[in-house]
């Protein structure tokens, strides 16, 4: 039983990663394809190279920045725990890539673990309740408090840059924002590569330490960040269209200055996020929420409200749904543990 978890959960990990590159490709690609700065075959591969780099990044020089550690115990107990979590993340990530919905991996992945660690405790696999102030915290900066400062900051940001460029030509100001769109698209996906390199290069080792492997606790085993850039890479250069489609044109439609500020935004705050504070950040809901506050900022407002509104029902639904689903499969798995 331990060395068939074992054996499921690094598949699991790996279509985690695949999933998780192939859905999250749109937050860095939609504005910029849109706006005409980057052709889609070009961007796919540029995001995928730099989610590489962001991987690398994380695992060398930020090993000590794990932010997914969780109380699970490194045990059979563990493995199920961490099984019962990818089925729930990546079920949701493909249910929301069907809708079209920019959702969250991270706190999809969050929820799915403490769901899976509440339904252990039910049954006293594990002493201890999973929430606790630090599963907390992992959980409402990137579901909430991320996208509100992303929101703000690009609603609020648009404001002195018009007054700024009201005098130069549309022609320049079009010019100079598809080059932010470009740059934008390349520090959005490095973000990306290192706050879910990092989670995803957890999982794998909390996989390996549960079954006995000696592997560096730290997740910067060389072959297991290879194993996750590859994964996020190979997924990157699929792309959700769906997602794209929701975030460049359904949600709100923006021309290239509006769009350079929200993907200049989403860009600083994830790259900040990921290399000056181990802050846990959603590469999805931050980039939609500074899409929005730009978007909001126009003189005819083009912001689907319908739309907004699914997505964020889809925001508030992605915890309990996949905490109750983790939850779920732990309970049917616990007789066999």
């Amino acid at each position: 039983m331990p060395e068939l978890l074992t054996v499921l959960g690094l598949v699991l990990a790996v279509g985690y990663t695949v999933v998780n590159g192939f859905h999250d490709a749109p937050n860095a690609l939609a504005l910029p394809v849109r706006g005409r700065a980057l052709t889609p075959k070009v961007g796919l591969c540029l995001s995928a190279v730099v989610n590489v780099v962001g991987v690398l990044y994380a695992g060398i020089l930020l090993s000590d920045w794990l932010l997914l550690s969780a109380p699970v115990p490194l045990d059979v107990v563990g493995s199920a725990t961490i099984v019962c979590a990818l089925l729930a993340t990546i079920g949701w990530n493909l249910l929301t890539w069907w809708w079209g919905m920019p959702s969250s991996t991270t706190t999809a992945l969050a929820g799915s673990l403490v769901g899976a660690l509440l339904g252990a405790h039910a049954v006293d696999l594990v002493a201890d309740s999973p929430l606790t102030a630090t599963a907390l915290y992992k959980i409402v900066v990137p579901l909430v408090v991320a996208p509100a400062v992303a929101y703000a900051v690009a609603w609020a940001l648009v404001i002195p840059l018009v007054h700024l460029l009201k005098h130069s030509e549309p022609t320049t100001t079009t010019y100079r924002s598809r080059l932010v769109l470009a740059t934008g698209a390349a520090a959005v996906s490095f973000g990306h590569g290192i706050n879910h390199g990092r989670r995803a290069a957890w999982v794998v080792t909390t996989l390996l330490l549960c079954a006995g492997v000696p592997v560096a606790a730290d997740g910067s085993e060389l072959w297991v960040l290879l194993l996750v850039a590859a994964g996020l890479a190979g997924g990157t250069l699929f792309g959700a269209r769906r997602i794209a489609y929701t975030l460049s044109s359904r949600m709100v439609v923006m021309d290239p200055f509006r769009g350079a500020v929200a993907q200049g935004v989403a860009g600083a705050l994830l790259f900040m996020g990921g290399t000056l504070l181990p802050v846990p950040m959603s590469t999805s809901q931050t980039t939609a929420a500074a899409i929005l506050g730009a978007g909001q900022q126009q003189r005819f407002t083009t912001v689907n409200s319908r739309v907004v509104k699914q997505v964020l029902l889809v925001w508030g639904l992605t915890v309990p749904v996949c905490g109750l689903a983790s939850a779920t499969l732990m309970l049917a798995l616990s007789p066999l543990l």
